[in-house]
C-alpha cells in the first residue's frame, strides 16, 4: 500500500468501527477496546496526513470529518441513552448536533454550494473530549461528576457550533482547515489578494 493512502485508510477504519459500536451493548470490555481503537485512528490519521508526502487531500479531509461525525453520532445515539444521566442532557446534545448539521451545513450549501465541515482547533479539541467521554464513564460510572461533566461538554459543543456557523458565514471562500474565528480576516485577505506577477 502506498503511504499516501494510510490516512484515508485510518479514517475509513474509524467509519467501519462505528458499525459494531452502534450494534454492541455499550461498556463491555470488547466495546471499550473497539472504541479506543476508533479514537486512536482519529489521532493517527491527521498526524500521518501531515507527515507523509502527498498525505493531505480533499478526500482525506472529507473522510476525516465523516468519521468524526459517525463516531460522535454513535456516542450520542448509542452510548449516551445507556448512561444514567439527567434526561435533558441527551436531548440538549441532540439539539446542538442538529444545529450543527442543519444551520452550518445549510449556510455552506447556500453560500458555497458545498457541504463544509471545519477542522478548527476548538472542534478537534471538542471531538477529543467527546471521545474520552465513554471511557471516563466506563471507569467512573453514573453520578454527579458525569452529569456536571456532560453539562460542561454540551456548553462547549454549543460554542464550537456557533463558532463554525460564524466562520462559514464570514468567509469569502470555503476553507476547511481554518483554525479559528480569529483567522477569518487573514483568510479573507489571503483569498482576495491579487496574484503576484
Amino acid at each position: 500500500m502506498r503511504k499516501k493512502y494510510i490516512p484515508n485508510t485510518l479514517s475509513l477504519t474509524r467509519i467501519l468501527l462505528c458499525i459494531p459500536l452502534a450494534i454492541l451493548a455499550p461498556f463491555s470490555g470488547l466495546y471499550i477496546v473497539l472504541f479506543v481503537l476508533a479514537c486512536i485512528t482519529d489521532t493517527l490519521d491527521g498526524q500521518m496526513a501531515r507527515r507523509i508526502k502527498n498525505g493531505k487531500s480533499e478526500l482525506g479531509a472529507i473522510l476525516d470529518s465523516t468519521a468524526d461525525v459517525c463516531l460522535v453520532a454513535v456516542i450520542v445515539f448509542a452510548i449516551m441513552p445507556k448512561m444514567q444521566l439527567w434526561g435533558w442532557l441527551w436531548i440538549t446534545y441532540i439539539c446542538v448536533l442538529s444545529l450543527k448539521v442543519t444551520v452550518s451545513t445549510g449556510i455552506g450549501l447556500i453560500r458555497f454550494r458545498e457541504i463544509i465541515s471545519l477542522h478548527t482547533i476548538s472542534f478537534k479539541t471538542l471531538v477529543t473530549i467527546i471521545f474520552c467521554y465513554p471511557i471516563l464513564y466506563y471507569f467512573i460510572g453514573a453520578g454527579m461528576i458525569m452529569n456536571v461533566f456532560s453539562t460542561v461538554l454540551i456548553s462547549c459543543a454549543l460554542l464550537v457550533v456557533i463558532e463554525e456557523i460564524l466562520i462559514i458565514s464570514l468567509l469569502n471562500k470555503p476553507s476547511r482547515n481554518i483554525k479559528s474565528i480569529f483567522a477569518v480576516r487573514a483568510e479573507n485577505e489571503a483569498t482576495s489578494a491579487p496574484l503576484s506577477k
